[in-house]
């Protein structure tokens, strides 16, 4: 039988906490040193949990390479995405800037909205290439709509690439610059976090988890639709929730910049839907992909609709 549990080490007159691993075989046992914790302080139950389910990992959902679309839905997608390359190159340059102002704004407006903030696109908008400051949004928004516009203009000049764990770090910086605590935007978290009562990832094991991911992304691009390399991995991110805050912010650049890696437009996830987008998230905790995938499908055919 296998336990896991939490000692306590005396070293030179200190107390440290270790997260370990008891196996008794016949009359002993056998004990193995998983984690360093640090020094000894109080640690709740849900944040033992949440070790216990990383060590186990029951946080982990990407076990195999399904795709969980159509064939059809791909195609689909590909063909909006396609027509709407070809609109926006069909534009005099200044036309097309102000279309990439637009689409932006819309970006930056709903996945902000997502997180709590009020700003509206077109205040968003006027904000960002009006300078055209809003009124009755607090500082934090304003600061949300700066970020989020500097974070995406650090995708377009570096999605041609493989994102790294540089690129995520970065992004993470950048998008709760004057937000959070400068502790806090050095790297991934080094205190437990939660999704209102969901577990996500022990912050002893993000590093590890975050690693796996990436292996696991450029693996997926190999087995499965780009699409589904994009929705689902978005989806362990998330469970992950490698920061202290900004979660889905750069869960969301980080879809897109896989979008884009491979040629394909990118995704808007409205804020009026924000309830079925979370719903989504917490059934792929359960190893349940396809909500997502379906509900990012339908959201990418919502924004690319032509009529001919």
């Amino acid at each position: 039988m296998i336990m896991v549990s939490i000692v306590s080490k005396n070293i030179s007159g200190k107390q440290y906490m270790y997260l370990v691993e008891s196996v008794r075989k016949g009359d002993k046992v056998i004990q193995k040193t998983i984690k360093y914790i640090g020094k000894k302080r109080p640690i709740r139950e849900e944040e033992f949990d949440c070790m216990k389910l990383s060590y186990e990992n029951k946080d982990w959902v990407l076990k195999e390479f399904i795709d969980t679309l159509s064939y059809q839905d791909y195609n689909k997608m590909r063909e909006a995405s396609k027509k709407y390359k070809n609109h926006i190159s069909s534009l005099d340059s200044i036309s097309r800037e102000k279309e990439r102002e637009i689409f932006l704004s819309k970006l930056i407006a709903n996945t902000n909205a997502i997180e709590g903030s009020t700003m509206t696109q077109e205040e968003t908008f006027r904000y960002l290439f009006e300078d055209k400051t809003p009124k009755g949004h607090s500082r934090k928004e304003i600061h949300m709509a700066e970020n989020l516009l500097k974070a995406l203009n650090y995708v377009e000049q570096n999605f041609k690439r493989f994102p790294n764990k540089i690129d995520i770090l970065e992004l993470h910086k950048i998008v709760n610059y004057d937000i959070e605590d400068d502790f806090t935007l050095r790297g991934y978290k080094q205190v437990q976090n939660y999704v209102g009562g969901m577990y996500t990832s022990s912050y002893l094991f993000v590093e590890e988890k975050m690693s796996l991911l990436f292996r696991w992304i450029k693996k997926a691009y190999r087995n499965i639709d780009d699409f589904e390399v994009a929705f689902q991995s978005h989806a362990q991110f998330e469970i992950i929730h490698p920061f202290v805050d900004g979660n889905g912010r750069v869960g969301r650049l980080l879809l897109n910049w896989l979008l884009m890696y491979k040629g394909l437009s990118p995704l808007i996830i409205r804020n009026t839907l924000r309830e079925d987008y979370i719903s989504a998230l917490n059934v792929a905790r359960i190893g349940e992909l396809s909500k997502i995938s379906k509900f990012c499908f339908i959201e990418y055919m919502n924004y690319y609709k032509f009529v001919n």
